[in-house]
């Protein structure tokens, strides 16, 4: 049966190094960085935010077949790319055949 440990809990701090899957000593294994290429296949979902509007319930109920929502966001504004909700790129919404696209424009760096 697999369970959950809240991180900091006591069950999640091996209380003698030598118990940790490392053996907590200089030999350890070094820690293998984003860029490695092992995660070179690993799928994300980016999501594209093209802005928010502020409605009442009133509203909301109100929406019907052909209504029209003014966004916050400009038409030549950037949009941003979220990753788990972090913000990782920006770009400009382009046509690809018959779909969205998204130009990057700016890209978070990798640290």
């Amino acid at each position: 049966m697999n369970q959950i440990v809240p991180p900091g809990s006591a069950a999640a701090r091996p209380e003698d190094p030598a118990a940790s899957p490392s053996g907590g000593g200089s030999s350890a294994r070094p820690l293998v960085a984003i860029g490695s290429p092992v995660f070179k296949d690993v799928q994300v979902a980016l999501q594209a935010s093209l802005g928010e509007v502020s409605l009442t319930v009133e509203i909301l109920l109100g929406l019907r077949v052909g209504s029209v929502l003014k966004l916050d966001t400009p038409l030549n504004a950037l949009v941003d790319l979220h990753l788990n909700g972090a913000v990782v790129a920006r770009g400009e919404i382009v046509a690809v055949d018959d779909n969205f696209g998204v130009r990057i424009v700016e890209v978070a760096q990798i640290t």
